[in-house]
């Protein structure tokens, strides 16, 4: 397989195939590998996987929410301000420029606000956590 995508693709292409799957592969498993790291480097954090996954679950619905919200408010413009005609658009409606600019927009915020989110939500939950751990025990006491 590799050497069929050598020869249809050559070698640099390949390679920065591979290096640009290495990078999303990084980016998205950020929150397990980020909050796992963070696990294993502080002997305080008790319920490990508890807290991987609950790091986990809140990175990645930050990022969801935060990805549609980014979606929603970048595409009102385009509701608005986009004439029906979107040859004379620049033209016709100040502001038309930042329309184009949009779609890389939204990707970057989103790609950014990802790691900002999963860095934010491991230190906070990290420093709540025995706190918060507390206030779960009494609650799993009576359940057994």
């Amino acid at each position: 397989m590799i050497e069929g995508m050598l020869d249809i693709f050559g070698t640099r292409l390949t390679l920065a195939f591979a290096a640009i799957a290495l990078l999303y592969l990084l980016w998205s498993t950020a929150p397990i590998w980020w909050s796992m790291q963070r696990v294993f480097r502080r002997d305080d954090i008790k319920q490990r996987g508890t807290f991987v996954f609950t790091v986990v679950a809140l990175s990645y619905g930050a990022t969801i929410l935060l990805g549609v919200l980014l979606v929603a408010l970048l595409g009102l413009p385009s509701l608005v301000l986009q004439p029906a005609h979107l040859a004379w658009s620049w033209v016709t409606v100040p502001g038309t420029w930042l329309l184009l600019c949009l779609p890389s927009a939204k990707f970057w915020l989103v790609a950014l606000s990802h790691l900002t989110l999963t860095w934010w939500i491991t230190h906070t939950l990290a420093a709540h956590w025995q706190m918060l751990r507390a206030r779960m025990l009494p609650a799993s006491r009576g359940l057994t």
